[in-house]
């Protein structure tokens, strides 16, 4: 429910207190979002409204709402003119010294920005009394800091500069630099004592010069001026500063071990003290009957609201009975038409697996039939080859039995090649991880290189960036990733070919890169070729057949060992894969 749906609502069962506070919230939801004229127009439409229903508490809060609004189109006059009306409210309720003191402070900005100094100054002066009972030096400084803009604004040059000194004088004081607060507080007192009026000024630079000379251990000084102050404050009748007077001397005359006079300031310490609790408990008082009148004021309204509630609820009760049974048939329909979806998904992943199954099936029949065939073709042509020899229509010689050995070793390819398909499928795969010198298992690779590749040309390269040179991996499984690869290559290059294999260590990684001249496959076949059984449709190659066995082997040894492979086109013309194994650095 958003704010407008609330305060519908609450109009509705006659909640005025939250319907106001509703609107409220929605004008300052218009003040945020830049809509100031929709929040004047709210605000002020509900005050000519209901302004006789409205508490003094809500009322305040609306003024100061609307005062917000006006100053964000520049009409600073009509704003001050509602925190006026605000803060008239505010001292009827007695409302918190802080909530006043920033009413005050509030106005007082009003009028500054209006030109009216010496009205600013006024309201500047209030909020700053307010802000020493509070002795909170940042609230102190932006008063004292906007007393002395507007006195110079005034032309009072000399009362301007003593107000920034003496805000400055307080502030060193906070420091505990009591000598150059000191210096700077008597340029204020001598600057104020020539200064025509302005008593508060110049009570409380005394006063704070006495505290500074206390500070310092300067009594007789002290005294005096504590003195002085007291004097002047009585003439005055600023009641805060007798007690803060009397405080300073009952402190000096103990600090002397004078108890019987410092007995006797405590004494005069504890009436100012009793008078000033007693005016303030005077108006607590008057505050406390305000408060009382109002709260039954809102209790008169809130009976009548209830009333008007339950006459309300009694109407509404037998269409709740209707709402929750098409709640129900709701709740029931959407339930049923959640799993008939359901079912509908369930039924559609069943068909995809039972699909994929389909093709997994016809793709191992294909190919063990391929693998019958395979294997039918050596076995038929060794055995003839046998009995040709058996029955002497050919010699046995050398020639012939090489022939005879190449069918056989044709034949045993294609039983590693089921092998590793038992491997992969029973997930019995496994690796025994161990250091192994990089550079050795470089020098192994560069060796068994010639042994390898005899009908292409060859290029190989190591080069290590870092200085580590122990890995921990399965060097036999690795070696056999290797010569996969590289026995891939043979295969299906075109003679003559080239193949490169280049090694690089860095901080991080053991990178092989294999590389080979044409053929390439296509960018469309590239992320499948290490796919359990994937073979490369129409591949423009020599007669040579594979069954997308060998590569999905090497795709599973680097996977134990957390590594990447990839492959890619070429620019020699063919493929490129890169093999990269993590390395673990000791900490």
């Amino acid at each position: 429910m958003d704010l407008s749906d609330a305060l519908d609502t609450f109009k509705k069962l006659g909640h005025f207190e939250l319907q106001t506070r509703a609107l409220s919230d929605l004008a300052n939801l218009y003040h945020n979002t830049g809509r100031y004229y929709e929040g004047i127009n709210l605000l002020t439409h509900h005050i000519d409204e209901y302004e006789s229903q409205l508490t003094p508490v809500l009322l305040a809060s609306l003024y100061h709402s609307i005062a917000r609004l006006l100053e964000q189109v520049d009409q600073i006059k009509h704003a001050l003119m509602y925190k006026l009306k605000k803060f008239e409210i505010e001292a009827k309720l007695e409302v918190s010294e802080s909530k006043k003191a920033g009413t005050l402070y509030a106005i007082a900005v009003s009028y500054s920005d209006i030109g009216n100094y010496e009205k600013s100054v006024e309201y500047f002066k209030l909020a700053y009394e307010i802000d020493k009972r509070s002795a909170d030096l940042s609230y102190i400084g932006h008063s004292l800091t906007q007393l002395s803009y507007n006195t110079y604004k005034l032309g009072k040059l000399d009362t301007a500069k003593s107000y920034a000194q003496h805000n400055l004088s307080l502030i060193l004081t906070a420091q505990n630099k009591f000598e150059e607060a000191l210096a700077l507080q008597e340029q204020v007192v001598n600057a104020v004592s020539k200064a025509k009026g302005d008593f508060h000024l110049k009570n409380n630079s005394l006063l704070h010069l006495s505290r500074i000379h206390f500070l310092l251990g300067h009594s007789q000084q002290a005294k005096r001026l504590a003195t002085e102050t007291l004097e002047q404050a009585k003439i005055h009748d600023f009641r805060l500063t007798q007690i803060a007077a009397a405080q300073i001397l009952s402190d000096l005359y103990e600090k002397e071990h004078n108890y019987a006079d410092a007995y006797l300031w405590q004494k005069q310490l504890t009436e100012l003290e009793k008078h000033y609790a007693k005016t303030n408990l005077d108006k607590e008082l008057a505050f406390v009957q305000n408060s009382l009148e109002s709260l039954n004021k809102d209790i008169l309204i809130k009976k009548s609201q209830l009333e008007h509630s339950n006459t309300q609820a009694e109407l509404s009760k037998s269409q709740n009975h209707a709402l929750v049974i098409l709640l129900l048939f709701m709740l029931i329909s959407v339930i049923f038409i959640a799993f008939y979806f359901r079912s509908l998904s369930n039924k559609k992943l069943l068909n995809q697996k039972n699909a994929y199954l389909d093709q997994i099936i016809l793709q191992r029949n294909t190919l063990f039939s391929q693998i019958a065939h395979d294997i039918s073709t050596p076995v038929t042509a060794a055995k003839l080859q046998l009995e040709a020899m058996q029955f002497n229509i050919s010699p046995r010689d050398d020639n012939h039995l090489q022939r005879l050995d190449n069918k056989l070793g044709d034949i045993h390819r294609l039983i590693n090649d089921l092998s590793g398909i038992a491997l992969l499928e029973e997930a019995q795969f496994k690796i025994s991880l161990k250091p192994q010198s990089i550079s050795e298992f470089s020098t192994q690779l560069e060796t068994d290189l010639p042994l390898l590749i005899t009908t292409h040309q060859y290029q190989y390269a190591f080069h290590n960036e870092t200085t580590i040179n122990t890995i921990d991996i399965d060097p036999v499984r690795i070696r056999q990733v290797i010569s996969n690869l590289i026995n891939n290559s043979i295969k299906y290059t075109h003679n003559p070919g080239h193949i490169s294999l280049s090694i690089r260590v860095t901080q991080h990684a053991l990178i092989f890169v294999i590389e080979d001249s044409t053929p390439t496959v296509s960018e469309q076949h590239l992320p499948h070729i290490f796919d359990h059984l994937y073979r490369v449709p129409n591949l423009a190659t020599t007669d040579t057949t594979g069954h997308g066995i060998g590569l999905a082997i090497v795709k599973q040894v680097v996977t134990l060992h957390n590594g990447d492979i990839e492959a890619q086109q070429s620019a020699m013309g063919g493929i490129k894969v890169t093999l990269s194994l993590p390395i673990k650095t000791k900490a």
